[in-house]
């Protein structure tokens, strides 16, 4: 599927109905989002006096998803929000062609407070009509992950997310200790481990990412630090390697830890306050 070209959803779904027929399209799409396991989908299901796009329930809970075309707006958010909290979900999706810095960093926020977990999924249609979608903002422990996991938290992040730095949150689950994230300025900044080593990745969404990437390569044209570029058809992303140290190098996780929030503390802090 070539998603190099890309087309208005308006362009395929025509006419005052085409958000709700993009919905009804949706329902039979809900596993193409990545975001659990859900069946029994109700289209406009009843939410006090207002109606909600999509409501679904499964083994992973209940999930809320409200979707529009073009950029997402405030009022789209703010209804998913109410909806959310009123059906007492446990997953919370806005689909959208596109989403604005300040709901990115929104919807980061949200997720280290929340017990919800939110989701930004940009959906993109190509000249055949195809539809792709992608993760702009997922959860940092993703809800399938939760509920499957029987082994513990991470030992390696545990003392990161316990502590009141930038990088505190919610505990790590075992099967899902390869990163954690913070977002700003639409730019997910991301402590990473494999292995054999750990890096800091940068996640750049959106049409504008390669010439976003290039303008924080700037930020760091003077820096000691080295970085390498590693492009996908969805994000545009930089690596700042850290060690050649890993999971299996347990006696060094202090010094891995300790560089990986520093580095990860003067990027995300460079980032925060330029003028990206």
């Amino acid at each position: 599927m070539n998603l190099q070209t890309t087309i208005p959803l308006r362009s395929i779904y025509k006419g005052y109905k085409g958000e709700k027929d993009f919905s009804d399209d949706l329902v039979h799409k809900l596993c193409a989002l990545g975001v659990g396991s859900f069946k029994n989908p109700k289209r406009e299901s009843k939410v006090s006096t207002r109606r909600a796009d999509i409501v679904a329930t499964g083994k992973d809970g209940i999930l809320v998803v409200e979707n529009q075309f073009g950029k997402a707006d405030w009022d789209h958010w703010g209804r998913l929000d109410a909806y959310a909290r009123s059906k007492k979900a446990d997953v919370a999706v806005l689909v959208a062609e596109d989403f604005e810095k300040l709901m990115i960093t929104t919807c980061h926020l949200r997720n280290e407070e929340s017990k919800i977990n939110w989701y930004l999924i940009q959906v993109q249609a190509n000249s055949h009509k195809e539809l792709s979608f992608h993760h702009v903002v997922q959860p940092l422990i993703d809800i399938q992950t939760e509920k499957k996991a029987e082994d513990g938290y991470s030992e390696f992040w545990a003392p990161i997310r316990e502590d009141d730095g930038l990088f505190s949150g919610k505990p790590v689950l075992i099967r899902n200790d390869g990163y954690i994230s913070r977002g700003t300025r639409g730019v997910d900044v991301c402590l990473c481990l494999t292995n054999h080593q750990c890096y800091i990745r940068l996640w750049i969404p959106g049409k504008s990412r390669l010439e976003r990437r290039n303008k924080v390569k700037e930020l760091f044209q003077k820096s000691n630090y080295e970085y390498k570029d590693r492009d996908t058809t969805s994000y545009a992303t930089l690596i700042f390697p850290v060690l050649d140290k890993g999971r299996k190098d347990q006696d060094t996780w202090p010094e891995m830890r300790k560089k990986l929030v520093s580095m990860g503390t003067d990027i995300y802090t460079k980032i925060n306050e330029s003028d990206l």
